[in-house]
């Protein structure tokens, strides 16, 4: 087995750790050519320069949290996006109601216009009338004989 699988075994529960730094640290553990002492250097914990590269690896029961946190967010992502989209559409709403009263305002308008131009016209009493279709002619059609 090589000394990156070994460390592996042996530290990612304890570490979280990239391939790279896997690496690394089995490059260190290896500059001593000695092979003997491979497996003794491998239960060792990791040098100082490798230090600063390791985090911490989750815990058993943080991994659930970890997911259970991410949803929450997302899910509160989603809401937000929901309370924004249903102010627009709110704000849309009110823009609609708007036009709808000034549409009504501008046909009372004219409602009135047409009521004044009928109050200031006269028309003449059915009786005053005078129906032509009896004061006309009959005159031949002569433009379609043949």
């Amino acid at each position: 087995m090589d000394v990156v699988a070994q460390l592996q075994d042996i530290w990612s529960e304890t570490f979280q750790v990239t391939a790279v730094v896997w690496r690394m640290w089995a490059t260190h553990i290896m500059r001593g050519l000695d092979r003997s002492t491979w497996d003794r250097d491998i239960l060792e914990p990791p040098p100082s320069q490798i230090t600063n590269l390791l985090k911490p690896a989750d815990l058993p029961a943080e991994r659930p949290l970890a997911g259970l946190s991410r949803s929450s967010d997302l899910a509160l992502q989603v809401v937000n996006a929901a309370i924004e989209d249903n102010k627009r559409l709110k704000a849309s709403w009110k823009a609609h109601g708007e036009r709808l009263k000034n549409q009504e305002q501008l046909l009372l308008t004219r409602k009135r216009t047409i009521e004044a131009i009928l109050a200031g016209t006269r028309l003449p009493s059915l009786n005053d009338v005078i129906d032509p279709l009896p004061a006309l002619t009959k005159i031949e059609d002569i433009e379609h004989q043949e």
